[in-house]
């Protein structure tokens, strides 16, 4: 009876941890529409880094309840990717969003420029520096990196938005530049006056107003996703990202539009690449 009792007992403590390495494990996800890594077309690394303060909390939730679904289920019209996606908070954990950059960068023996929950500016120069980028891609295969930084208020300690947030902005989008990392700016819904602008910037490129130093910004290849409305599909949103990255970034700072026109961008986007590939052949 005693060993029937162990054994009983050792199995709910099994079943216990492995619940508990399945959560752990929650900050990492694969998935893609090629059927494995092998038959990929591209291989893209991607990290969403949140600010995990207390307004951010609903977008968290948001984002955890189909990032999986999104990152299994994603179509791209113009290629086969195999994706790996990280899900990081910058100073906090919440959610799926379980590990973080501060501690990320100090477990790999550096000091994390990111110090505080609203620094998505500092973050996402931590994680271009830092990150376990794998290219793993064969001659084949082509490989992308990007970055997903999501806030609603400036990037450097939060709110306002001051000269510290675009100069915080602009390191990280010469980070990103310099290390082929395309960079996406997320705004959540009811974001703080001047964030828009200061995200758009720092993703897409452009000159600062003179307010901010007049600083000159380069076009990461990635783009702004503006849902300060808070009316557009989570799901939807982390398939578009998905897409424009594993096809080879924007090309031009082009900031991702609603998901009625979207499927009018995608349309062309497609036709282009096919023309290319044809021309190519």
């Amino acid at each position: 009876m005693q060993k029937v009792r162990l054994i009983g007992f050792m199995g709910i403590v099994l079943l216990l941890l492995s619940g508990f390495f399945t959560c752990a494990s929650a900050s990492f996800m694969t998935g893609g529409d090629a059927t494995s890594q092998d038959l990929a077309d591209d291989i893209l690394d991607i990290v969403f880094v949140i600010d995990t303060s207390g307004s951010m909390w609903d977008d968290i939730s948001a984002i955890g309840a189909v990032a999986q679904s999104a990152i299994t289920n994603v179509d791209c019209p113009d290629c086969d990717v195999f994706v790996r996606a990280g899900f990081m908070g910058i100073t906090g954990i919440r959610g799926i969003f379980d590990e973080r950059v501060s501690t990320m960068v100090t477990s790999a023996g550096g000091v994390p420029v990111s110090d505080y929950s609203e620094d998505n500016g500092p973050a996402v120069t931590d994680l271009v520096n830092w990150y376990n980028w794998n290219d793993d891609s064969t001659v084949a295969q082509d490989y992308y990196k990007a970055v997903v930084t999501i806030g609603d208020e400036g990037t450097e300690q939060g709110y306002p938005v001051t000269q510290a947030d675009y100069d915080a902005a602009l390191v990280a989008n010469q980070a990103a530049i310099s290390n082929n990392v395309f960079l996406f700016s997320w705004v959540t819904d009811d974001p703080y006056s001047g964030v828009v602008d200061l995200f758009d910037i720092m993703a897409t490129g452009g000159t600062a107003a003179a307010a901010w130093g007049g600083l000159v910004f380069g076009d990461t290849g990635g783009a702004l996703i503006n849902d300060a409305a808070g009316t557009g599909n989570v799901e939807t949103l982390i398939e578009q990202i998905i897409c424009t990255a594993a096809g080879g970034g924007t090309g031009g700072g082009t900031v991702v539009p609603e998901p009625s026109t979207w499927i009018l961008l995608m349309t062309g986007l497609a036709g282009l690449a096919f023309y290319r590939r044809k021309k190519s052949a």
